[in-house]
């Protein structure tokens, strides 16, 4: 799993800088959990006084330290050989995170900046390292226990490789495992890993029974609550992918299932 995501943001061979990388991104989750049970370290300069936050500042330096050298690096190598060449030289491989932010362009065709890019490989290595493994291991443990589904699974994933080396794999080919997608997402609504998030409210938002939610007010949203609804998920402890299925997805909220969140971030 460090492998996989230590890749797609970067591509880096440093196997010494990675490994750094990775143990500052798996305190920072630890301290981040922590800092939510210990009410004194709510204030930002307490906090910043106490031993976990000092930990959470050089685990902070590392992290953007490591992302922001390798964006410079890659930044450099594509500035020195020019857009073409550099697209050349990346042919017959998939380009990593980092490559694909490097080539975005906003309406007025200005590329991101070197401080936004790592901004993003940063919240992408945070945010989605524990989720992605969580999510992965109680895919994996729902078909074990439902060996049909694993079945079916199997046969959709072999009949997609048939022919095919597991390089030639595109992202496209994806909408060829609609069974297998419709696993997916009733593990992730089963067990999601991500179980609440919270939002502050920009303005005023009337409830319809006339109560008002203030403006700057934080909410927390249950997702665990929202995807255990019996009245939008009959026997919602149940594992089953036939949820997901076109006809039985008709009509149902997109709102009704969000393992990782919605809206605007």
């Amino acid at each position: 799993m460090a492998t996989l995501v230590t890749r797609c943001p970067t591509g880096s061979s440093s196997l010494r800088q990675r490994s750094e990388y990775i143990a500052a991104i798996l305190e920072l989750s630890t301290l981040v959990v922590r800092r939510q049970q210990r009410l004194l370290h709510y204030t930002s300069w307490l906090y910043r006084l106490s031993a976990d936050g000092r930990h959470f500042a050089r685990a902070c330096a590392t992290v953007h330290g490591f992302t922001a050298n390798v964006v410079q690096r890659r930044r450099q190598e594509l500035n020195h050989v020019g857009h073409q060449e550099w697209l050349k030289g990346r042919q017959g491989r998939s380009m990593d995170f980092i490559d694909l932010l490097l080539l975005t362009k906003d309406e007025n065709g200005n590329t991101l900046s070197d401080e936004d890019i790592s901004a993003e490989a940063d919240t992408f290595m945070f945010e989605g390292h524990d989720t992605t493994a969580s999510g992965l291991a109680w895919l994996l443990y729902n078909l074990a226990h439902h060996p049909h589904y694993q079945e079916q699974c199997r046969q959709e994933v072999r009949e997609l490789l048939k022919g095919k080396d597991v390089e030639e794999i595109e992202w496209e080919d994806l909408s060829l495992l609609p069974f297998t997608t419709m696993c997916i997402k009733e593990s992730l609504r089963l067990h999601p890993p991500v179980t609440a998030v919270s939002r502050r409210c920009t303005e005023d938002i009337a409830m319809h029974d006339g109560r008002i939610i203030p403006k700057g007010v934080i909410c927390m949203m249950s997702i665990y609550g929202t995807h255990h609804n019996p009245e939008i998920w009959p026997e919602p402890q149940v594992y089953n992918p036939m949820r997901f299925s076109p006809e039985n997805s008709q009509g149902r909220s997109p709102l009704a299932f969000i393992p990782f969140s919605a809206g605007p971030r």
